[in-house]
């Protein structure tokens, strides 16, 4: 075989792998070792640890599930099923109490060794990552309505299989 035909060969198999990987194809998909209900368990468990940590400052107020959500992540990783998952509960507190509820959660972060958010005056909210992962938790006023919430958001995960709400 000739310098130019195994060139040419050689070629026309880097650009059927690149043009593989593109399509999000290239024979094995590496699965992770997160199970998506392992993440949702986390993220629940993120939320409880918030809601535990800001209660006396909260008192009696009630919660509910605010929402959850699967997402496929911006950044692809061609042959991974990478995806985030935020979760959202809310809290029925009314805005005379969110400057000491947000107090309460930034020392549980600190507390707890988070990365803090930088203070942003445009944004009623504190947030930070859960130290050595991406994990991100924060608690806020929303703006919709007289109520709190705390939000969890896992970033993206390298998942065992596609979660099912995705």
């Amino acid at each position: 075989m000739r310098a130019t035909e195994r060139t040419r060969k050689s070629a026309a198999a880097v650009i059927a792998v690149l043009a593989m990987a593109a399509a999000g194809c290239g024979g094995s998909v590496s699965h992770g070792k997160e199970s998506p209900d392992a993440v949702e368990k986390k993220a629940r468990s993120l939320a409880q640890q918030t809601l535990d940590a800001v209660r006396g400052a909260a008192g009696s107020a009630g919660t509910s599930a605010g929402g959850s959500t699967w997402g496929k992540c911006a950044t692809e990783t061609p042959g991974q099923h990478r995806f985030e998952f935020r979760y959202t509960l809310k809290l029925d507190v009314g805005e005379e109490k969110s400057t000491a509820v947000m107090a309460a959660a930034k020392a549980h972060f600190v507390k707890q060794g988070y990365d803090l958010d930088l203070p942003d005056p445009k944004t009623d909210r504190v947030g930070g990552t859960e130290p050595d992962s991406s994990w991100w938790v924060g608690v806020g006023v929303n703006s919709d309505d007289d109520a709190m919430f705390i939000s969890v958001d896992s970033d993206c995960v390298t998942t065992s299989h596609d979660p099912r709400t995705a």
